[in-house]
């Protein structure tokens, strides 16, 4: 059975490149510019991984994490904060994200990661 990702990133680029990334025969890629719907996107599409970035409108990355982590249906879902930011590490650890990616990233980083991530379920 497919692994399924959702990534969420106000930034259509980055979306399409981690899509392309980390599609295959293995993994289903789900994407989203729009923090304000990510939540019903994932109770629709139950993922094994959440990626997401830190810094977006209405709705920061953050607090989409904390939300997550405090609901017990979601407690455990496996996310990954991605942010340019100097603070970035430090607020994805306070939020309860539980691997940070630095943004700009190596596409090599972004695999070890996410095998890390899923792997550790």
């Amino acid at each position: 059975m497919k692994k399924k990702i959702v990534i969420c990133d106000d930034e259509l680029l980055i979306l399409d490149v981690l899509s392309i990334a980390l599609e295959s025969d293995s993994i289903e890629v789900i994407s989203t510019s729009k923090s304000t719907e990510l939540i019903a996107l994932i109770e629709i599409t139950q993922p094994d991984l959440l990626i997401i970035d830190l810094q977006m409108p209405a709705l920061t990355g953050d607090k989409v994490v904390a939300e997550l982590k405090t609901t017990q249906q979601y407690s455990h879902l496996p996310i990954i904060m991605m942010s340019a930011s100097g603070r970035g590490e430090r607020v994805a650890a306070e939020c309860g994200a539980d691997a940070f990616l630095p943004k700009p990233f190596d596409l090599n980083d972004l695999y070890d990661l996410v095998d890390k991530v899923i792997s550790a379920q």
